[in-house]
């Protein structure tokens, strides 16, 4: 099943320099919605030391340095662009990092031997650009090892970010196909339906985790010159509350915690 990602031009993942593209990464690893976002999810991913860990859409590396210092047995990353290898690459090398991970160049889920498997996998911010979602879980289930960890991340259609924003694209700006801060996406997911496809693949939901419970970015006004306003002192809800039932399932971001059969 392929990915079917086409960034636009313009985008971080469209630059052929590593270092730029770099900056312009982390630029975005430094936003308070991916810091907290990132957080929940080395939450939800545990303790690797020892373990063989999967980052499946990669992107520029944060996780794959996390899981290295985390003393991870075996760290490998899978992308689809070349570009975001090298960034990562760049990235790993700059971390010292680079020697234990493993990167591959795919735009589908890999073949692996059918002796590899991995204890902890991760997905973030991907399955929304696939159109053969269950299809990529499946393919992710059928390699992580029994009791294994499988981690996904979306955006929620349960949300309230998803209620301004989808009302006021939809009906007002009669936005039809609009799919949220990513014209690559191709659907929104609920907690529910994230639970009916991990199920299908036979895992089990352990854990969820939501951030941007009250959006704190704006669309600024003229006289500011600038296209947003970042009202980031709101997030102290996502910190409070986005860890507990029910809000844990309720954010513009929702991750979640997937178990295989312990017998495999």
């Amino acid at each position: 099943m392929t990915t079917g990602i086409k960034y636009p031009p313009g985008h971080w993942i469209r630059d052929a320099s590593p270092r730029q593209g770099l900056e312009q990464y982390l630029g975005q690893q430094r936003l308070t919605y991916s810091r907290i976002k990132n957080r929940f999810v080395q939450d939800l991913l545990g303790d690797l030391t020892g373990k063989t860990f999967l980052d499946y859409g990669c992107g520029g590396g944060f996780f794959l340095i996390h899981a290295v210092h985390s003393k991870a047995r075996l760290v490998m990353g899978v992308d689809a662009e070349e570009n975001v290898l090298a960034t990562a690459r760049f990235f790993l090398d700059r971390q010292g990092a680079a020697g234990p991970v493993h990167l591959i160049r795919s735009d589908q889920f890999p073949a692996f031997r059918p002796e590899t498997k991995f204890d902890v996998i991760l997905m973030k911010d991907v399955i929304e650009h696939v159109p053969d979602d269950l299809g990529l879980v499946r393919a992710a289930a059928s390699v992580l090892a029994p009791g294994g960890r499988m981690v996904l991340s979306t955006q929620n259609a349960l949300s309230l970010n998803c209620l301004i924003q989808g009302t006021w694209n939809r009906r007002v700006r009669n936005n039809k196909a609009w799919l949220g801060w990513d014209p690559t996406h191709l659907r929104f997911y609920t907690p529910n339906r994230l639970k009916r496809i991990l199920a299908s693949a036979g895992l089990a939901c352990r854990g969820w985790r939501a951030s941007y419970l009250i959006p704190y970015k704006w669309p600024a006004p003229r006289f500011l010159k600038r296209q947003f306003v970042r009202v980031d002192f709101l997030s102290v809800a996502d910190r409070a509350l986005g860890a507990c039932f029910p809000f844990n399932r309720l954010g513009w971001n929702v991750a979640v915690l997937a178990v295989s059969d312990e017998k495999g």
